[in-house]
């Protein structure tokens, strides 16, 4: 539980970090700054990590997107009216006061794109547990330190220096240090507990012996790969700006003489434009009602199927969201009656007869373990450990489906 807490705490970590670096983006850019200085202005940034809590905190619970619209109506009112509290300032004029309203308006996006992501995210999984049932779960972008996210840092550095903003840089480098670090600590106790987790004989591994040899080699790695940042934090001054706004300077305009075309007149200006001149003189002739009828009603009907389509696609929005989790977190894996036989004779010859072999293989499968089998399947499970947790290792129509599934499954189809 602890452990679980602990990825938790880094994957929030993970993301306040990634969107805290986005309003001195937009402060460099706009040539402002905050008069309490960087350190009080990067306090004042992470302020987003409230909306990253809450939000995953709120798409876990709520069970409709209502609700989850709620939540975050809440959120979103909760902050504005927490910043207006304890950051507005009254006095503020000129650049202060531009500066107050970007960080305002910028906090409230971050909340609502955080708010979308998770929603996205949520949606994602539910359809793909729909396709694939048994298929393990796949992290979002929120939800997964990893090294090679530290480009993302090295960019915005990068910006830094080319927008003249010791301000981003700084903060950009301390964000850096201290997501390497982060990541680093997240990858390592995701591999031993991954390892821990294969099958029945790294089960009986001592976690504690594991885990304290593991973590001994990281925190020596960690102190040597601070002792090699020691130095960028030192020459922290000495570093070079530039302006990408100064690097082509005033670009002249050439004068334009203009001359007149000798009185002569041309199509254009007759008022006859192009199509006049290409039907030799003769106005373009009008269309007949039958062709304006028949081109309305493409028009009417193209309209109709549009929205028709969006119709559904927000309908199937709506119920993925809702299918996806219920409010203590659980997966919730729909489970659909058999077919009466003339809608099953039906339902055979319009979709399966589109399903290819391996499609067939996987729902034969699917079917036999969900007669037997009531818990969901661990992603690192083998057909073989399923079938056993199902009570069908001695059943000879599930080694017959065994040997074809495992074809599909490793590719051999």
């Amino acid at each position: 539980m602890n452990l679980n807490k602990s990825l938790k705490v880094m994957e929030y970590i993970h993301a306040t970090l990634h969107f805290a670096v986005l309003l001195p983006l937009v402060y460099a850019v706009a040539d402002l700054s905050d008069p309490a200085g960087t350190s009080v202005f990067y306090l004042k940034c992470l302020v987003i990590a409230a909306s990253v809590v809450l939000t995953d905190f709120a798409v876990k619970r709520t069970k409709n997107f209502f609700t989850y619209f709620l939540c975050c109506v809440l959120l979103f009112a909760g902050l504005a009216g927490g910043m207006r509290i304890f950051f507005y300032d009254s006095a503020a004029t000129g650049k202060l006061a531009l500066a107050q309203r970007c960080y305002f308006g910028g906090i409230l996006v971050e909340t609502l794109l955080l708010a979308g992501m998770r929603f996205y995210n949520r949606v994602k999984e539910a359809a793909r547990e729909r396709e694939d049932p048994l298929a393990g779960s796949e992290p979002g972008m929120l939800n997964s330190p990893a090294l090679s996210h530290v480009w993302y840092f090295v960019v915005f550095y990068l910006l830094g220096l080319c927008t003249d903003s010791k301000m981003l840089c700084d903060i950009t480098f301390g964000s850096t240090m201290v997501y390497t670090f982060v990541a680093l600590a997240h990858e390592h106790l995701c591999a031993v507990r991954h390892y821990l987790e294969l099958n029945k004989r790294t089960k009986g591994i001592s976690r504690r012996r594991l885990y304290g040899i593991g973590l001994s080699m990281l925190l020596l790695f960690a102190v040597l790969l601070l002792a090699a940042m020691m130095p960028s934090v030192f020459l922290s001054q000495q570093r070079k700006y530039t302006d990408f706004r100064d690097w082509f300077g005033e670009v002249k305009l050439a004068p334009i003489e203009y001359e007149g075309f000798g009185g002569f007149e041309t199509p254009i200006q007759g008022g006859g434009g192009m199509m006049e001149l290409l039907g030799g003189g003769e106005p373009a002739p009008e269309p007949s009602v039958l062709m304006n009828v028949i081109f309305g009603g493409i028009g009417a009907v193209c309209i109709l199927a549009l929205c028709y389509g969006i119709v559904l696609f927000i309908r199937q929005v709506l119920r993925d969201f809702r299918n996806g989790q219920d409010e203590n977190g659980d997966v919730i894996e729909e489970l659909k009656d058999e077919l009466p036989y003339k809608e099953e004779s039906f339902y055979k010859k319009g979709h399966r007869r589109m399903e290819s072999e391996a499609e067939r293989i996987r729902r034969r499968y699917r079917k036999m373990i969900r007669k037997h089998r009531k818990d969901r399947p661990a992603p690192y499970e083998s057909p073989a450990e399923i079938e056993a947790c199902a009570g069908l290792s001695d059943n000879e129509e599930m080694q017959r489906l065994h040997v074809e599934y495992e074809a599909v499954r490793y590719g051999k189809m």
